[in-house]
Formats: structure tokens, C-alpha cells, sequence
């Protein structure tokens, strides 16, 4: 783009923000016909300047939308706020009133404020805008349960609205008619494991890396003695085909030590048989994450998106495993989403909610992160940030 149309792109993208800023009245005082021309300019230009990615992610997880206001609906959430819009309400007193689990009642007010539903003027007050107000009139009250009176919110009916934390009760298996985990179930089907592990590998291509945030070559030789040929300096556990092995490899092609991707057997023969541009020099192992590490005293057991599949005590399991085989000169890397208290990006509010219907699973807060790893004998000992889309984030985790 020339300089004069990124300035006056710049230019718009500015006016716009100060229009949010000012009051709703400034809005307000449009006529209909000014409304819907500036609506419609403003949805054209985020479809316009929506990364590729992002039409991935907002079209995907697009099902959760209807349920999930279908959720607020049925609960009096909206109402509540609409009937509190003055001073606003917490997500402590929507939950009692609501009769919803607290973690769940947050887990769903970040959703609605991604989106736009609910306002978030503080890191924990909610407030009703117009999107809420809509949602309490009789369109809205008829036709959600009317073209959706499906799995999400029965399966939260039937919960009484408890926090979805038991990995073999969750809305997965009523939704699919199947009583298989989610895993077992598509390695069953080829094409959709085919599908799924494509995903897996280029969901956020464009976007920035771990080594874009930090030197690991640096870093792993601050870590302890020097390492040589043996040392394993890089264990990326349960890395499907070894995309981020081989960005180690290609970022540092003067990397001393091993390389090491594990996964389970049917991954690791689908490396084998087909491995991707890149992967010279790359050793595979096959490695069940629920059983004891068997490479000890790597410099980085790496996980990535790994965590956010499984519950809080599967988790503890698999960290636990991992410890086990640590050295005082080892970290484990966590390469995961970092939730903020306030304004989480939507991409990262839909995936917590999709993890949890599918897996029992969630994305976390830092202070979540933190209570989980005490949870399994570890500690946080730095963050590294290296996204703004999605907050992902590089948890460095040592042993207490």
C-alpha cells in the first residue's frame, strides 16, 4: 500500500475510534438511513481487512454464537443487565442471580463483551449496550430458542449451568451421538484426522512465533553448564508433524544438542512416512504424555496448545510426568493463550468456550495458570508475550 492510502487508512481507523469513544448519544442522533450506511461501511471494512485466519476462526466457531446468547436469554442475564444499566453488575452478583456457576458465569461475560453483546467498563463491572437491549426483545426472546433449542444450552440445563470441567461429560458426546472422546473419534475418520491435523498446522500462519519473541539459543545457554551434542535442547511434546522443530532448526541451523519431536504412534508414523521440508536432523519418539517423560534432563520440554485441551487434573498429570524428568538446568515451555481480565480478544473468548464444550477443557487467565502449576509442584518464572490477536503467551515453568 502507498504511504498517502496507509496515512489515509490510518486516518479512518483513528476517526472511528474517537467516534467509540464519545457518548452513545453521538450515535444515537443518527437518522436510520446515516445508521445503516455507517453500519454497513464499518462491517464491509472489518470483512475487508480480515486476515485470512481470523475468517477461519470467526466462521468456525460461528455455532456458538445463537447458543451462547440463547444461554443469556433463558438465564435473565440480558434482562438483568438491561435492568442494572446505570451502575452495571458483576460477574459475582450475574452469577447468583442467574444461578450459574461463577468460572462459567466469567467464562461466558468474556465471550459476550468479545463480541460486542455486553459492555465491560472495568475489569469486573458489565453493563448492558444496545446489543443487549436487542437481545431482550420479543424477536429475540421467540427466536433463539425457536431456531436453537440445542445441545449447549440443554447441556447446561441439565448441569443446572455448572462449570463444564469433566472431560467425559460435556456437550461433545450428546452433540455427536458418541460416547468416544473427541480424539478417538476422529482417528477413526482419515479424512477428518487428515483435516484436522492441516488445521492444527497452519491455523495461525502469518501470525508470530515463540522465537519471534525470544533468542532460544541465548536463552538455553543461560540456562546451565554448556550443552554438546547429546543433550537434548529442544523435546516438543505432542507437536503433531514437527512444524515448530523444524522452525528451531531453521532459526538456529548452528543449534548444538538434539531436536526431538514426540507424539503418539499414528502421528509419528505419518511423520515418517511423509516428513515436511525441513525436518532433516529432527529425531521422532514416540511418547504418550500420560505416561512418565522419557528424555531426562532436556534443556525445554515444549508444549504447545497442548494444556488447553484438557482439564485442570489432566494437566497436573501430564506437567507431573514431566517434572519428573527435569534437571535443574531444565524449563518447561508453555506455549499457550495468557487470558487478560478485561477486553480478551474474541478469537481467544470463542476457543475457551469451544475447549470447553469439546474437551471439558479451557484457555486461562495468568492467575489460573499460576494455581494450576503450584497445582502440579511448579512455578511461574517469566511470561513472555508475543501476540496481540489472541494474547499467546510463553510461560516459563520451573519446579518449586
Amino acid at each position: 500500500m502507498a504511504p498517502s492510502k496507509t496515512n489515509d487508512a490510518m486516518e479512518v481507523a483513528e476517526k472511528i475510534e474517537q467516534l467509540l469513544g464519545e457518548s452513545s448519544d453521538a450515535l444515537n442522533s443518527l437518522s436510520e438511513s446515516d445508521r445503516h450506511r455507517l453500519s454497513e461501511a464499518a462491517r464491509k471494512l472489518n470483512l475487508a481487512t480480515e486476515a485470512h485466519g481470523d475468517s477461519v476462526h470467526r466462521i468456525l466457531h460461528s455455532p456458538l454464537q445463537l447458543p451462547l446468547v440463547l444461554v443469556g436469554i433463558e438465564t435473565h442475564l440480558f434482562e438483568n443487565l438491561v435492568n442494572h444499566s446505570t451502575e452495571g453488575r458483576t460477574s459475582a452478583q450475574l452469577a447468583e442471580e442467574a444461578h450459574v456457576d461463577p468460572i462459567l458465569m466469567k467464562r461466558i461475560l468474556r465471550y459476550y463483551q468479545a463480541f460486542g453483546i455486553v459492555d465491560q467498563p472495568q475489569d469486573d463491572t458489565y453493563r448492558a449496550n444496545n446489543i443487549t437491549q436487542a437481545m431482550t426483545t420479543l424477536g429475540a426472546r421467540a427466536g433463539a430458542p425457536f431456531y436453537l433449542g440445542t445441545l449447549v444450552p440443554a447441556f447446561l440445563r441439565s448441569t443446572r449451568y455448572a462449570n463444564v470441567t469433566d472431560g467425559a461429560n460435556c456437550p461433545w458426546f450428546p452433540g455427536h451421538g458418541t460416547a468416544e472422546p473427541p480424539f478417538e473419534w476422529v482417528q477413526k475418520r482419515p479424512d477428518m484426522l487428515q483435516g484436522f491435523m492441516g488445521w492444527m498446522s497452519s491455523h495461525r500462519d502469518g501470525l508470530p512465533t515463540i522465537f519471534d519473541a525470544i533468542d532460544f539459543e541465548k536463552e538455553i545457554t543461560s540456562w546451565g553448564s554448556v550443552v554438546d551434542a547429546s543433550t537434548p535442547v529442544f523435546v516438543d511434546i505432542g507437536g503433531a508433524l514437527g512444524h515448530q522443530c523444524i522452525i528451531v532448526k531453521q532459526k538456529y541451523p548452528n543449534l548444538t544438542g538434539r531436536v526431538v519431536l514426540q507424539d503418539l504412534p499414528h502421528v509419528i508414523e505419518q511423520v515418517k512416512a511423509g516428513p515436511l521440508p525441513g525436518f532433516e536432523g529432527i529425531e521422532t519418539q514416540v511418547y504418550n504424555f500420560f505416561e512418565p517423560q522419557p528424555l531426562k534432563g532436556a534443556r525445554a520440554y515444549y508444549l504447545r496448545n497442548i494444556l488447553h485441551d484438557w482439564t485442570d487434573e489432566k494437566c497436573v498429570e501430564i506437567l507431573q510426568n514431566i517434572k519428573l524428568a527435569m534437571t535443574a538446568e531444565s524449563k518447561i515451555l508453555i506455549d499457550e493463550m495468557v487470558l487478560p481480565e478485561r477486553g480478551t480478544p474474541w478469537k481467544a473468548a470463542e476457543l475457551d468456550l469451544a475447549m470447553g464444550t469439546c474437551f471439558a477443557a479451557m484457555e486461562r487467565s495468568h492467575s489460573q495458570w499460576v494455581a494450576l502449576l503450584d497445582r502440579a509442584g511448579l512455578k511461574v518464572e517469566r511470561v513472555w508475550k508475543y501476540t496481540e490477536q489472541v494474547d499467546d503467551c510463553v510461560i516459563v515453568a520451573v519446579p518449586k
